[in-house]
Protein backbone atom coordinates (compact mmCIF):
# COMPACT_ATOMS: atom_id res chain seq x y z
CA UNK A 1 0.00 0.00 0.00
CA UNK A 2 1.28 3.62 -0.35
CA UNK A 3 0.79 6.27 1.80
CA UNK A 4 -2.13 8.15 -0.01
CA UNK A 5 -3.81 4.61 0.20
CA UNK A 6 -3.64 4.64 4.15
CA UNK A 7 -4.41 7.86 4.90
CA UNK A 8 -7.81 7.69 2.93
CA UNK A 9 -8.92 4.18 3.86
CA UNK A 10 -7.66 5.78 7.13
CA UNK A 11 -10.01 8.90 6.50
CA UNK A 12 -13.00 6.71 5.47
CA UNK A 13 -12.46 4.79 8.70
CA UNK A 14 -12.73 7.55 10.64
CA UNK A 15 -15.91 9.24 9.01
CA UNK A 16 -17.98 5.48 9.93
CA UNK A 17 -16.59 6.29 13.03
CA UNK A 18 -17.57 9.61 13.33
CA UNK A 19 -21.30 8.27 12.25
CA UNK A 20 -20.90 5.70 14.95
CA UNK A 21 -20.59 8.05 17.66
CA UNK A 22 -23.07 9.56 16.97
CA UNK A 23 -25.57 6.86 17.11
CA UNK A 24 -24.76 6.40 20.45
CA UNK A 25 -24.51 9.95 21.69
CA UNK A 26 -27.85 10.04 20.94
CA UNK A 27 -28.54 6.84 22.68
CA UNK A 28 -27.09 7.78 25.55
CA UNK A 29 -28.66 11.23 25.54
CA UNK A 30 -32.05 8.55 25.39
CA UNK A 31 -30.31 7.18 28.32
CA UNK A 32 -30.23 10.11 30.24
CA UNK A 33 -34.07 10.97 29.38
CA UNK A 34 -34.91 7.80 30.52
CA UNK A 35 -33.69 7.46 33.67
CA UNK A 36 -34.48 11.41 34.66
CA UNK A 37 -37.85 10.34 34.07
CA UNK A 38 -37.41 7.43 36.24
CA UNK A 39 -36.03 9.34 38.84
CA UNK A 40 -38.86 12.11 38.90
CA UNK A 41 -41.44 9.38 38.41
CA UNK A 42 -40.47 6.58 39.96
CA UNK A 43 -39.79 3.12 38.58
CA UNK A 44 -40.91 -0.52 39.27
CA UNK A 45 -37.66 -2.94 39.91
CA UNK A 46 -38.07 -4.46 36.05
CA UNK A 47 -37.88 -0.74 35.02
CA UNK A 48 -34.65 -0.32 37.27
CA UNK A 49 -33.43 -3.71 35.69
CA UNK A 50 -34.42 -2.87 32.13
CA UNK A 51 -32.79 0.71 31.96
CA UNK A 52 -29.62 -0.79 34.22
CA UNK A 53 -29.10 -3.32 31.07
CA UNK A 54 -29.60 -0.51 28.09
CA UNK A 55 -27.36 1.67 29.94
CA UNK A 56 -24.50 -0.55 30.35
CA UNK A 57 -25.42 -1.50 26.48
CA UNK A 58 -24.87 1.98 25.35
CA UNK A 59 -21.94 2.54 27.33
CA UNK A 60 -20.73 -0.83 26.31
CA UNK A 61 -21.09 0.31 22.37
CA UNK A 62 -19.37 3.46 23.13
CA UNK A 63 -16.31 1.49 24.59
CA UNK A 64 -16.38 -0.38 21.31
CA UNK A 65 -16.53 2.62 18.80
CA UNK A 66 -13.54 3.82 20.79
CA UNK A 67 -11.79 0.97 21.07
CA UNK A 68 -11.94 0.63 17.02
CA UNK A 69 -10.99 4.13 17.00
CA UNK A 70 -7.43 3.60 18.66
CA UNK A 71 -7.05 -0.14 17.24
CA UNK A 72 -7.20 1.76 13.43
CA UNK A 73 -4.91 4.65 14.98
CA UNK A 74 -2.06 2.27 15.81
CA UNK A 75 -2.80 0.58 12.79
CA UNK A 76 -2.42 3.31 10.49
CA UNK A 77 0.73 4.61 12.24
CA UNK A 78 2.48 1.16 11.91
CA UNK A 79 1.20 0.86 7.99
CA UNK A 80 2.61 4.01 7.36
CA UNK A 81 6.41 3.06 9.72
CA UNK A 82 6.48 0.26 7.63
CA UNK A 83 7.08 2.42 4.21
CA UNK A 84 10.31 3.04 3.05
CA UNK A 85 9.36 6.99 2.90
CA UNK A 86 7.12 9.33 4.27
CA UNK A 87 6.22 12.73 4.27
CA UNK A 88 6.41 14.66 7.05
CA UNK A 89 2.85 14.92 8.09
CA UNK A 90 2.45 11.13 8.37
CA UNK A 91 5.98 11.28 10.38
CA UNK A 92 4.14 12.99 13.02
CA UNK A 93 1.13 10.53 13.05
CA UNK A 94 4.13 7.56 13.47
CA UNK A 95 5.46 9.80 16.12
CA UNK A 96 2.14 10.44 17.70
CA UNK A 97 0.58 7.22 17.80
CA UNK A 98 3.82 5.33 18.00
CA UNK A 99 4.08 3.10 14.49
CA UNK A 100 6.72 0.46 16.63
CA UNK A 101 3.63 -2.13 17.06
CA UNK A 102 0.35 -3.07 16.84
CA UNK A 103 -1.23 -3.67 20.64
CA UNK A 104 -4.40 -6.10 21.37
CA UNK A 105 -7.55 -4.75 20.77
CA UNK A 106 -9.09 -2.91 23.98
CA UNK A 107 -12.39 -1.88 25.49
CA UNK A 108 -10.87 -0.02 27.74
CA UNK A 109 -9.82 3.14 25.80
CA UNK A 110 -6.02 3.94 25.91
CA UNK A 111 -6.90 7.57 27.46
CA UNK A 112 -7.01 7.93 30.64
CA UNK A 113 -9.46 11.05 30.47
CA UNK A 114 -11.72 8.90 28.34
CA UNK A 115 -11.87 6.14 31.24
CA UNK A 116 -12.55 8.92 33.73
CA UNK A 117 -15.79 9.61 31.48
CA UNK A 118 -16.72 6.20 30.71
CA UNK A 119 -16.33 5.73 34.29
CA UNK A 120 -18.70 8.95 35.25
CA UNK A 121 -21.09 8.06 32.84
CA UNK A 122 -21.65 4.76 34.28
CA UNK A 123 -22.07 6.38 37.85
CA UNK A 124 -24.61 9.18 36.34
CA UNK A 125 -26.90 6.59 34.69
CA UNK A 126 -26.85 3.72 37.31
CA UNK A 127 -27.00 5.73 40.35
CA UNK A 128 -30.19 7.60 39.99
CA UNK A 129 -32.10 4.42 38.87
CA UNK A 130 -31.03 2.48 41.59
CA UNK A 131 -32.06 5.62 43.72
CA UNK A 132 -35.27 6.13 42.16
CA UNK A 133 -38.92 6.05 44.09
CA UNK A 134 -41.22 3.32 43.76
CA UNK A 135 -44.15 4.99 41.29
CA UNK A 136 -46.21 7.20 42.49
CA UNK A 137 -49.99 6.13 42.39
Amino acid sequence: MTEFQIISQFNSFLISNALYLMVFTFLLFMAFGGVYRMYQDGATIVGKILATLFSITVVYFNCLTLGFLYSQQEGVAYSLAQLDEISESSQAIVDFFGGGSLDAFSLIPADPMAIIFIIVVLISLILPIWTAPEPKE
